[in-house]
């Protein structure tokens, strides 16, 4: 119906662990991006353009990929949405969840392991990695499972999220990220990350973990936010070729 919806308005085109609840507010933030300009994209509360992707009248199709992080502690993100998923504040009003897969305490190759084809994806958020570095599984041997994620989606747009900070092992965490970033950006897809509200150096802010390794429900809430504000810039831009 896409095509339909576009043809009527004239084409117009404008990233063993347990999930935490907590009440701390967290700081906001913006997202950061390693492609691309950084745009305000628009919040909830702003008139949607009728045809663009993005819309109510248009809503880009978002699926999700990840661990604990995303689908919620130590659980599955098929059990349902939570409080402690961040993807719960991401959808709605120009942004639909469309699935996925998503499983506490998982490393990048078992999600590439399980997770199975999600029909017309505009975007794909895809946040791994805490569990490499967990277990001291080293970047070069999660690489290849990230492009088995992305073609088993096959999405028009790829989202790479940062791991958070992780107290357990910081500077590993560090390394870790140095090399997801600078793998995504010659795979032409978008690195974010969202966790600048939660980050202290190379560890969480004081009151926005109680783990060490999850933030608060406060926390998630900021974390569907920026994704959300990343999710709308991302799909604003024409598709590259």
């Amino acid at each position: 119906m896409r095509s339909v919806v576009k043809a009527l308005v004239g084409g117009l085109a404008a990233a063993a662990v347990v999930a935490l609840a907590g009440c701390a507010t967290a700081p906001r933030s913006q997202p950061e991006a390693v492609s691309g300009s950084q745009v305000s994209a628009p919040s909830r509360t702003s008139t949607p353009v009728d045809g663009a992707l993005g819309t109510t009248a248009d809503p880009a199709r978002v699926a999700v990929v990840g661990d604990s992080l995303t689908a919620g502690g130590g659980r599955m993100l098929s059990w349902g949405l939570t409080p402690d998923t961040w993807i719960t504040y991401a959808k709605g009003n120009g942004i639909r969840y469309v699935g996925g897969w998503a499983k506490g305490g998982t490393t990048v190759q078992i999600m590439a392991a399980n997770v199975r084809p999600v029909k017309d994806v505009d975007v794909l958020v895809l946040m791994a990695g805490t569990n490499d570095v967990r277990l001291h599984l080293p970047f070069a041997q999660a690489a290849s499972s990230y492009d088995s994620i992305v073609d088993t989606i096959h999405p028009k747009h790829v989202i790479v999220g940062a791991i958070p900070p992780y107290d357990h092992n910081p500077r590993a965490a560090a390394v870790y990220e140095k090399q997801l970033r600078a793998y995504v950006a010659t795979k032409g897809w978008d690195f974010i990350d969202p966790w600048g509200f939660a980050r202290h150096g190379l560890v969480y802010k004081a009151g926005v973990s109680l783990d060490g390794t999850h933030p608060t429900t406060a926390g998630y809430k900021q974390l569907g936010e920026n994704y959300r504000a990343a999710i709308l810039r991302v799909v604003s831009r024409p598709i590259a070729g």
